[in-house]
Protein backbone atom coordinates (compact mmCIF):
# COMPACT_ATOMS: atom_id res chain seq x y z
CA UNK A 1 0.00 0.00 0.00
CA UNK A 2 1.31 3.46 -0.74
CA UNK A 3 0.01 6.87 -0.53
CA UNK A 4 -2.13 6.99 -3.77
CA UNK A 5 -3.69 4.27 -2.23
CA UNK A 6 -7.46 5.92 -0.93
CA UNK A 7 -7.29 3.96 2.64
CA UNK A 8 -3.86 4.79 3.18
CA UNK A 9 -5.20 8.79 2.17
CA UNK A 10 -7.21 8.87 5.00
CA UNK A 11 -5.15 7.45 7.29
CA UNK A 12 -2.39 10.46 6.88
CA UNK A 13 -5.41 12.91 6.81
CA UNK A 14 -5.62 11.75 10.45
CA UNK A 15 -3.40 13.72 12.36
CA UNK A 16 -4.23 12.13 16.01
CA UNK A 17 -3.72 9.00 15.16
CA UNK A 18 -0.57 9.14 13.04
CA UNK A 19 1.79 7.68 14.73
CA UNK A 20 -0.66 4.23 15.48
CA UNK A 21 -1.68 4.14 11.62
CA UNK A 22 1.93 4.79 10.60
CA UNK A 23 3.26 1.94 12.83
CA UNK A 24 0.22 0.07 10.88
CA UNK A 25 0.90 0.94 7.23
CA UNK A 26 4.39 0.40 8.02
CA UNK A 27 3.87 -3.43 9.10
CA UNK A 28 1.88 -3.72 6.28
CA UNK A 29 4.34 -2.92 4.17
CA UNK A 30 7.07 -4.56 5.45
CA UNK A 31 4.75 -7.80 5.69
CA UNK A 32 3.91 -7.59 2.06
CA UNK A 33 7.44 -7.17 1.58
CA UNK A 34 8.08 -10.47 3.27
CA UNK A 35 5.62 -12.46 1.18
CA UNK A 36 6.96 -10.58 -2.16
CA UNK A 37 10.58 -12.31 -1.12
CA UNK A 38 8.64 -15.43 -0.08
CA UNK A 39 7.51 -15.71 -3.54
CA UNK A 40 10.65 -14.95 -5.71
CA UNK A 41 12.02 -17.78 -3.79
CA UNK A 42 9.14 -19.72 -4.92
CA UNK A 43 9.61 -19.36 -8.04
CA UNK A 44 13.01 -20.54 -8.64
CA UNK A 45 13.50 -23.90 -10.49
CA UNK A 46 14.63 -27.21 -7.45
CA UNK A 47 17.24 -27.81 -10.35
CA UNK A 48 18.39 -27.13 -13.70
CA UNK A 49 15.58 -25.58 -16.03
CA UNK A 50 16.42 -25.60 -19.64
CA UNK A 51 13.81 -23.50 -21.90
CA UNK A 52 12.84 -25.72 -24.54
CA UNK A 53 9.63 -26.48 -27.57
CA UNK A 54 8.54 -29.01 -29.48
CA UNK A 55 5.21 -29.14 -31.70
CA UNK A 56 1.87 -30.39 -31.21
CA UNK A 57 0.39 -32.58 -34.03
CA UNK A 58 -1.53 -29.87 -35.56
CA UNK A 59 2.06 -28.10 -36.60
CA UNK A 60 1.76 -25.68 -33.17
CA UNK A 61 4.65 -25.22 -31.40
CA UNK A 62 4.43 -25.09 -27.71
CA UNK A 63 7.13 -22.93 -25.28
CA UNK A 64 7.93 -25.04 -22.37
CA UNK A 65 10.60 -25.59 -19.37
CA UNK A 66 12.76 -28.82 -18.86
CA UNK A 67 12.96 -29.18 -14.99
CA UNK A 68 15.96 -32.17 -14.44
CA UNK A 69 16.64 -33.22 -10.52
CA UNK A 70 20.55 -32.23 -9.56
CA UNK A 71 21.01 -35.19 -8.53
CA UNK A 72 18.88 -38.24 -10.29
CA UNK A 73 19.87 -41.25 -11.62
CA UNK A 74 20.81 -41.14 -15.27
CA UNK A 75 17.46 -43.03 -15.87
CA UNK A 76 15.13 -40.73 -13.86
CA UNK A 77 11.15 -40.83 -14.09
CA UNK A 78 9.36 -37.92 -15.36
CA UNK A 79 6.41 -36.18 -15.21
CA UNK A 80 4.14 -33.79 -18.05
CA UNK A 81 2.61 -31.03 -15.91
CA UNK A 82 -0.78 -29.63 -17.61
CA UNK A 83 -3.21 -26.47 -16.96
CA UNK A 84 -6.20 -25.20 -15.95
CA UNK A 85 -8.83 -23.31 -18.18
CA UNK A 86 -7.06 -19.62 -17.94
CA UNK A 87 -4.44 -18.70 -20.76
CA UNK A 88 -1.72 -20.67 -18.15
CA UNK A 89 2.04 -20.22 -18.04
CA UNK A 90 4.51 -21.32 -16.18
CA UNK A 91 3.59 -19.67 -13.31
CA UNK A 92 4.33 -19.83 -9.82
CA UNK A 93 1.55 -22.08 -8.75
CA UNK A 94 3.06 -24.40 -11.54
CA UNK A 95 6.52 -23.98 -10.85
CA UNK A 96 5.93 -24.81 -7.39
CA UNK A 97 3.96 -28.54 -8.48
CA UNK A 98 6.98 -29.20 -10.35
CA UNK A 99 9.20 -28.67 -7.53
CA UNK A 100 7.62 -31.01 -5.41
CA UNK A 101 8.40 -33.74 -8.09
CA UNK A 102 11.62 -32.49 -9.29
CA UNK A 103 13.25 -32.19 -5.09
CA UNK A 104 11.97 -36.23 -5.18
CA UNK A 105 13.92 -37.11 -8.10
CA UNK A 106 11.33 -36.42 -10.78
CA UNK A 107 11.81 -34.41 -13.95
CA UNK A 108 9.16 -32.43 -15.35
CA UNK A 109 7.91 -31.04 -18.31
CA UNK A 110 6.05 -28.23 -17.89
CA UNK A 111 4.96 -25.39 -20.40
CA UNK A 112 2.73 -22.47 -21.71
CA UNK A 113 -0.88 -23.05 -22.85
CA UNK A 114 -1.95 -23.23 -26.31
CA UNK A 115 -2.43 -19.65 -27.11
CA UNK A 116 -0.27 -18.51 -23.90
CA UNK A 117 2.77 -17.18 -23.03
CA UNK A 118 5.51 -17.96 -25.95
CA UNK A 119 3.47 -20.83 -27.46
CA UNK A 120 1.87 -20.62 -30.54
CA UNK A 121 -1.90 -21.27 -31.36
CA UNK A 122 -5.41 -19.80 -30.37
CA UNK A 123 -6.47 -20.25 -26.64
CA UNK A 124 -9.68 -18.89 -27.22
CA UNK A 125 -10.79 -20.96 -30.01
CA UNK A 126 -9.25 -24.41 -28.25
CA UNK A 127 -10.84 -27.46 -28.84
CA UNK A 128 -10.49 -30.35 -26.07
CA UNK A 129 -9.15 -32.62 -28.91
CA UNK A 130 -6.22 -30.02 -29.69
CA UNK A 131 -5.25 -29.89 -25.94
CA UNK A 132 -4.98 -33.87 -25.91
CA UNK A 133 -2.72 -33.89 -28.53
CA UNK A 134 -0.30 -30.96 -26.96
CA UNK A 135 -0.32 -33.59 -24.16
CA UNK A 136 0.70 -36.49 -25.96
CA UNK A 137 3.24 -34.13 -27.97
CA UNK A 138 4.82 -33.11 -24.58
CA UNK A 139 4.58 -37.01 -23.73
CA UNK A 140 6.31 -37.80 -26.66
CA UNK A 141 9.11 -35.19 -26.26
CA UNK A 142 9.51 -36.67 -22.62
CA UNK A 143 9.91 -39.91 -24.15
CA UNK A 144 12.76 -38.91 -26.17
CA UNK A 145 15.50 -37.52 -23.35
CA UNK A 146 18.10 -39.92 -23.23
CA UNK A 147 18.07 -38.87 -19.20
CA UNK A 148 14.51 -40.13 -19.16
CA UNK A 149 13.21 -44.04 -18.17
CA UNK A 150 10.41 -43.76 -20.51
CA UNK A 151 8.49 -46.45 -19.32
CA UNK A 152 7.83 -44.51 -15.77
CA UNK A 153 6.33 -42.02 -16.71
CA UNK A 154 3.55 -39.76 -15.49
CA UNK A 155 0.73 -36.10 -15.91
CA UNK A 156 -0.06 -34.27 -13.18
CA UNK A 157 -3.48 -32.19 -14.33
CA UNK A 158 -4.77 -28.98 -12.90
CA UNK A 159 -8.34 -28.37 -13.29
CA UNK A 160 -9.61 -28.04 -16.96
CA UNK A 161 -6.45 -30.72 -18.16
CA UNK A 162 -8.42 -32.88 -15.47
CA UNK A 163 -11.10 -33.71 -17.99
CA UNK A 164 -8.54 -34.58 -20.72
CA UNK A 165 -6.20 -36.61 -18.54
CA UNK A 166 -8.34 -39.50 -19.04
CA UNK A 167 -8.19 -39.53 -22.97
CA UNK A 168 -4.34 -38.67 -22.98
CA UNK A 169 -3.82 -42.00 -20.25
CA UNK A 170 -5.66 -44.23 -22.75
CA UNK A 171 -4.16 -42.86 -26.42
CA UNK A 172 -0.96 -42.53 -25.13
CA UNK A 173 -1.07 -46.56 -23.40
CA UNK A 174 2.21 -46.37 -21.51
CA UNK A 175 1.98 -44.25 -18.60
CA UNK A 176 2.50 -45.16 -14.67
CA UNK A 177 0.04 -42.72 -13.24
CA UNK A 178 -2.73 -39.68 -13.31
CA UNK A 179 -2.94 -36.85 -10.35
CA UNK A 180 -5.91 -34.47 -11.51
CA UNK A 181 -5.57 -31.59 -8.84
CA UNK A 182 -9.35 -29.89 -8.44
CA UNK A 183 -10.42 -31.85 -12.09
CA UNK A 184 -13.72 -32.60 -13.04
CA UNK A 185 -14.53 -36.25 -13.05
CA UNK A 186 -18.18 -35.23 -14.82
CA UNK A 187 -19.29 -33.89 -18.38
CA UNK A 188 -18.84 -30.34 -18.80
CA UNK A 189 -22.43 -29.47 -18.35
CA UNK A 190 -22.80 -30.87 -15.25
CA UNK A 191 -19.36 -28.89 -13.65
CA UNK A 192 -20.49 -25.96 -15.76
CA UNK A 193 -23.98 -26.01 -14.67
CA UNK A 194 -22.44 -25.62 -10.75
CA UNK A 195 -19.91 -23.52 -11.69
CA UNK A 196 -22.03 -20.95 -13.13
CA UNK A 197 -24.81 -21.21 -9.92
CA UNK A 198 -22.13 -20.02 -7.56
CA UNK A 199 -21.11 -16.80 -9.75
CA UNK A 200 -24.53 -16.05 -10.22
CA UNK A 201 -25.14 -16.29 -6.29
CA UNK A 202 -21.35 -14.60 -5.55
CA UNK A 203 -23.22 -11.81 -7.65
CA UNK A 204 -26.22 -10.92 -5.41
CA UNK A 205 -29.00 -13.49 -6.38
CA UNK A 206 -31.00 -15.49 -4.10
CA UNK A 207 -30.31 -19.23 -3.70
CA UNK A 208 -33.15 -20.33 -5.03
CA UNK A 209 -32.77 -17.71 -8.08
CA UNK A 210 -29.01 -18.82 -8.90
CA UNK A 211 -30.37 -22.71 -9.39
CA UNK A 212 -33.22 -21.46 -11.37
CA UNK A 213 -30.59 -19.69 -14.21
CA UNK A 214 -27.99 -22.39 -13.48
CA UNK A 215 -30.42 -24.78 -14.73
CA UNK A 216 -31.58 -22.93 -17.50
CA UNK A 217 -27.86 -22.54 -18.44
CA UNK A 218 -27.65 -26.43 -18.85
CA UNK A 219 -30.97 -26.12 -21.16
CA UNK A 220 -29.33 -23.59 -23.30
CA UNK A 221 -26.17 -25.72 -23.82
CA UNK A 222 -28.21 -28.64 -24.55
CA UNK A 223 -29.90 -26.89 -26.97
CA UNK A 224 -26.65 -25.85 -28.61
CA UNK A 225 -25.57 -29.18 -29.22
CA UNK A 226 -29.12 -30.39 -30.58
CA UNK A 227 -30.77 -27.74 -31.58
CA UNK A 228 -34.57 -27.90 -32.60
CA UNK A 229 -37.04 -25.56 -32.99
CA UNK A 230 -39.01 -26.64 -30.03
CA UNK A 231 -36.12 -26.36 -27.88
CA UNK A 232 -35.17 -23.25 -28.95
CA UNK A 233 -39.10 -21.61 -29.47
CA UNK A 234 -38.86 -22.96 -24.96
CA UNK A 235 -35.82 -21.12 -24.53
CA UNK A 236 -36.88 -17.71 -25.85
CA UNK A 237 -39.64 -17.89 -24.27
CA UNK A 238 -37.64 -18.78 -21.09
CA UNK A 239 -35.05 -15.66 -21.33
CA UNK A 240 -38.04 -13.34 -22.25
CA UNK A 241 -39.59 -14.04 -18.62
CA UNK A 242 -36.15 -13.82 -17.29
CA UNK A 243 -35.27 -10.54 -18.88
CA UNK A 244 -37.92 -8.80 -17.37
CA UNK A 245 -36.43 -9.85 -13.45
CA UNK A 246 -33.70 -7.51 -11.91
CA UNK A 247 -31.74 -10.55 -10.76
CA UNK A 248 -31.35 -12.44 -14.31
CA UNK A 249 -27.77 -13.01 -14.98
CA UNK A 250 -28.87 -14.87 -18.10
CA UNK A 251 -28.16 -13.70 -21.49
CA UNK A 252 -31.47 -11.36 -23.59
CA UNK A 253 -31.42 -13.48 -26.26
CA UNK A 254 -30.64 -16.87 -27.83
CA UNK A 255 -27.27 -16.77 -29.85
CA UNK A 256 -25.53 -19.91 -31.82
CA UNK A 257 -22.30 -20.88 -29.91
CA UNK A 258 -19.58 -21.35 -32.48
CA UNK A 259 -18.97 -25.07 -33.23
CA UNK A 260 -15.45 -24.62 -31.51
CA UNK A 261 -17.86 -23.91 -27.65
CA UNK A 262 -19.73 -26.69 -28.93
CA UNK A 263 -17.47 -29.22 -29.11
CA UNK A 264 -16.49 -27.82 -25.16
CA UNK A 265 -20.03 -28.93 -24.20
CA UNK A 266 -20.12 -31.83 -26.09
CA UNK A 267 -17.03 -32.98 -23.72
CA UNK A 268 -17.15 -36.48 -21.41
CA UNK A 269 -14.02 -38.04 -19.27
CA UNK A 270 -16.80 -40.83 -18.99
CA UNK A 271 -15.93 -43.45 -21.32
CA UNK A 272 -12.28 -42.85 -20.82
CA UNK A 273 -12.83 -43.06 -17.08
CA UNK A 274 -14.83 -46.16 -17.63
CA UNK A 275 -11.86 -48.19 -19.19
CA UNK A 276 -9.33 -46.45 -17.07
CA UNK A 277 -6.31 -49.03 -16.62
CA UNK A 278 -3.80 -46.15 -15.26
CA UNK A 279 -4.05 -45.74 -11.49
CA UNK A 280 -5.82 -42.08 -11.04
CA UNK A 281 -5.58 -39.37 -8.02
CA UNK A 282 -8.12 -36.90 -7.75
CA UNK A 283 -7.49 -34.61 -4.92
CA UNK A 284 -10.58 -31.59 -4.27
CA UNK A 285 -10.85 -28.94 -1.66
CA UNK A 286 -14.37 -29.34 0.36
CA UNK A 287 -15.77 -26.01 -0.41
CA UNK A 288 -14.56 -25.87 -4.22
CA UNK A 289 -16.94 -23.63 -6.11
CA UNK A 290 -15.33 -24.61 -9.70
CA UNK A 291 -16.57 -28.12 -9.50
CA UNK A 292 -18.85 -30.41 -7.90
CA UNK A 293 -16.57 -32.52 -5.79
CA UNK A 294 -19.68 -34.27 -3.75
CA UNK A 295 -20.86 -35.21 -7.15
CA UNK A 296 -17.46 -36.23 -8.73
CA UNK A 297 -16.10 -38.17 -5.53
CA UNK A 298 -19.68 -40.09 -5.84
CA UNK A 299 -18.49 -41.13 -9.69
CA UNK A 300 -15.09 -42.02 -8.70
CA UNK A 301 -16.17 -44.50 -5.49
CA UNK A 302 -18.55 -46.22 -8.51
CA UNK A 303 -15.37 -46.37 -10.76
CA UNK A 304 -13.39 -47.85 -7.57
CA UNK A 305 -16.50 -49.82 -6.98
CA UNK A 306 -16.16 -51.76 -10.77
CA UNK A 307 -12.37 -52.17 -10.06
CA UNK A 308 -11.53 -48.76 -12.21
CA UNK A 309 -8.07 -47.93 -10.00
CA UNK A 310 -9.17 -44.39 -9.24
CA UNK A 311 -8.44 -42.82 -5.73
CA UNK A 312 -9.41 -39.58 -4.46
CA UNK A 313 -8.70 -37.44 -1.27
CA UNK A 314 -11.12 -34.53 -0.10
CA UNK A 315 -9.65 -31.82 1.91
CA UNK A 316 -11.87 -30.09 4.76
CA UNK A 317 -11.42 -26.68 4.74
CA UNK A 318 -9.77 -25.75 1.85
CA UNK A 319 -11.76 -24.45 -1.42
CA UNK A 320 -10.52 -24.80 -5.71
CA UNK A 321 -6.70 -23.89 -4.59
CA UNK A 322 -5.83 -26.05 -1.92
CA UNK A 323 -4.17 -23.49 -0.33
CA UNK A 324 -2.65 -19.99 -1.36
CA UNK A 325 -0.44 -16.98 -0.22
CA UNK A 326 0.32 -16.99 3.31
CA UNK A 327 1.97 -14.36 5.59
CA UNK A 328 4.69 -16.90 7.53
CA UNK A 329 6.32 -18.89 5.97
CA UNK A 330 6.14 -15.94 3.61
CA UNK A 331 5.01 -16.68 0.08
CA UNK A 332 2.73 -19.26 -2.03
CA UNK A 333 1.53 -22.55 0.09
CA UNK A 334 0.09 -25.47 -0.56
CA UNK A 335 -2.73 -27.33 2.49
CA UNK A 336 -1.09 -29.41 4.65
CA UNK A 337 -0.13 -32.83 3.48
CA UNK A 338 -1.12 -31.53 0.16
CA UNK A 339 2.47 -32.17 -1.49
CA UNK A 340 3.38 -34.90 0.61
CA UNK A 341 -0.09 -37.01 -0.90
CA UNK A 342 0.99 -36.67 -4.45
CA UNK A 343 4.67 -37.04 -4.16
CA UNK A 344 3.99 -40.19 -2.67
CA UNK A 345 1.23 -41.47 -5.17
CA UNK A 346 3.79 -40.43 -7.68
CA UNK A 347 6.63 -42.24 -5.99
CA UNK A 348 5.09 -45.31 -5.32
CA UNK A 349 3.73 -45.79 -9.32
CA UNK A 350 6.95 -44.22 -10.97
CA UNK A 351 9.81 -46.06 -9.14
CA UNK A 352 8.04 -49.08 -10.00
CA UNK A 353 6.00 -49.68 -12.78
CA UNK A 354 2.92 -51.53 -12.08
CA UNK A 355 2.77 -51.29 -8.89
CA UNK A 356 0.11 -51.98 -7.14
CA UNK A 357 -2.25 -49.42 -5.46
CA UNK A 358 -2.22 -49.33 -1.36
CA UNK A 359 -5.24 -50.38 0.66
CA UNK A 360 -6.24 -48.45 3.55
CA UNK A 361 -8.80 -48.73 6.52
CA UNK A 362 -11.64 -48.02 4.10
CA UNK A 363 -10.04 -50.77 1.39
CA UNK A 364 -8.51 -49.30 -1.99
CA UNK A 365 -9.10 -46.03 -3.43
CA UNK A 366 -11.16 -44.29 -1.08
CA UNK A 367 -8.76 -41.79 0.84
CA UNK A 368 -10.56 -38.71 3.03
CA UNK A 369 -9.42 -35.62 5.23
CA UNK A 370 -9.67 -35.37 8.70
CA UNK A 371 -10.41 -38.58 9.74
CA UNK A 372 -14.35 -39.08 9.55
CA UNK A 373 -16.94 -41.08 7.49
CA UNK A 374 -15.86 -39.61 4.41
CA UNK A 375 -18.72 -37.87 2.38
CA UNK A 376 -22.05 -39.56 1.73
CA UNK A 377 -24.21 -37.20 0.59
CA UNK A 378 -25.28 -36.46 -3.32
CA UNK A 379 -23.21 -33.74 -4.52
CA UNK A 380 -23.97 -31.12 -7.59
CA UNK A 381 -26.84 -28.68 -7.32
Amino acid sequence: MDASDPGMSRAIAKTPRRGVLGVAGFVVVMLAAVVLVGLGGCARYAGPAVEVSFVSADGTRLAGTWVHPPHAAASAPAIVLLHGAEAATRSLAYRMHANVFVERGIAVLLFDKRGAGESGGDHNGRRYAQLVDDALAALEWVARRPEVDASRLGLVGISESGWITPEVAERHGGLSMVINKSGPALAWPVISEWERYHEILAEGASEHSAREQAAVYRRLWAYQVERTAERRLGLESELRAWARRKDSRLPVELADYSETTVSRIRYDPGPFLERMQVPMLYVYGRHDVNVPILACVERLRSLAAQGRPVRHHVFEGEGYEIGGLRWWPPGYGFADGYVELISEFALRHLSSRGAAMKTGPRGPYAVHAGGGSGIRTRGGL
